[in-house]
């Protein structure tokens, strides 16, 4: 990458305080010339699932050569290993616990690296901030041009989150909500052209929770405010919202609770 354009993307649990400038920190003290983009801090504590889904948006918006550091690191200090993933068109730097999944599932051939070398490590290492003292130093040597096939051995079985995928069950496609956003809509695991490939032109009926919408809109403001709408996200996913609302408060449930409710679309 160009030592100009050296960009370096941050998502943690870590939320307001002083510990993502603190990697920041040693960020630049390593590799000055960085242009750091925060991607995402404000994760649910320990949420590895909500850091996936955060990471996946990154795939394939920031420039080849991007590296992304990612710490939501519930096993931090333990023998969980820490790993450099080196696909889908960047480096992704942060603990082996299932975090970089939509990375592997975007791209078949990527390859996983234990990071072995101490060298870069900050002493004296913390065991419960590896972010600052293991994870930032190696993605400070990334972005500097650091191979990451000399970091550590290769991986054969990086760890990976069971992804729930959508299955068609007699005439009704079946998915389930992956999580909400902080407006309370809905996110589901059934993509775009699967949904569409299903209904084969016909109009949807999406029912869940013992709620049904009709069709699929393009916009929330096709919808009467207060109405409930489904659409197509700019992740590609089908989407269950209120406009102008809270779909989540609606289902009177909190953050969380709303995942693997099952999601059924079937032609009206």
């Amino acid at each position: 990458m160009d030592q100009q354009n050296i960009i370096i993307t941050l998502t943690s649990d870590f939320g307001p305080g002083p510990y993502v400038g603190i990697m920041k920190g040693v960020i630049l003290g390593l590799c000055p010339k960085a242009y750091l983009v925060d991607l995402e801090h404000d994760l649910a504590p320990q949420d590895i699932l909500a850091g996936a889904l955060a990471l996946e948006q990154a795939i394939g918006v920031f420039p080849p050569g991007t590296v992304h550091l990612a710490v939501v690191d519930p096993g931090v200090g333990t023998g969980r290993r820490p790993l450099v993933v080196d696909g889908a068109g960047g480096l992704w730097v942060g603990p082996d616990n299932g975090i970089f999944t939509p990375v592997f599932l975007a791209d078949p051939d990527a390859k996983a690296y234990e990071v072995t070398d101490e060298t870069l490590f900050r002493e004296p290492l913390s065991h419960t901030f590896h972010g600052r003292d293991v994870f930032a130093p190696t993605a400070a040597a990334l972005a500097m041009g650091r191979d990451p096939a000399t970091l550590g051995p290769l991986v054969s079985a990086p760890v990976r989150q069971d992804w729930p995928q959508p299955r068609v069950e007699g005439e009704a496609l079946i998915g389930q909500v992956l999580m909400a956003d902080r407006f309370g809509n809905l996110t589901t695991n059934l993509p775009h052209h699967e949904v569409e490939a299903f209904l084969h032109g016909r109009t949807a009926l999406i029912s869940m929770a013992g709620g049904a919408v009709k069709g699929i809109s393009n916009a929330y403001g096709q919808s009467e405010p207060g109405k409930f709408l489904a659409l197509f996200n700019s992740q590609g996913r089908l989407e269950i919202a209120v406009n102008q609302g809270s779909f989540l408060e609606r289902l009177g449930l909190k953050p969380g609770n709303e995942r693997g409710l099952e999601v059924r679309v079937e032609a009206a």
